[in-house]
């Protein structure tokens, strides 16, 4: 969507994600005990591999360089309240 909002010449995209495929039942959605798990691309990518690895392969390793900052001490990320009251992502 950042590569196509100027090129599109709108003010707002809204990525839905995996939405309209549950909806439609062409995906399953998970169990709970999965969501709560943190799970979730786990399930998508054991239901659709062939289009999914190469994205998880990307972008799963960065987001485990910053979990092992995050513990290590190294880096600090505000938490969900911290980040809503300072307009932080």
């Amino acid at each position: 969507m950042a590569q196509y909002v100027d090129r599109l010449q709108v003010p707002l995209l809204a990525g839905v994600g995996a939405a309209f495929d549950y909806h439609t039942g062409q995906i399953r959605d998970c169990s709970e005990w999965i969501k709560r798990a943190g799970l979730q691309w786990l399930h998508r990518l054991l239901q659709d591999p062939r289009r999914l690895w190469k994205r998880y392969l990307r972008n799963n390793p960065a987001f485990l360089w910053h979990i092992a900052w995050q513990i290590s001490g190294l880096r600090e990320y505000p938490s969900e309240g911290e980040a809503k009251a300072t307009g932080e992502r």
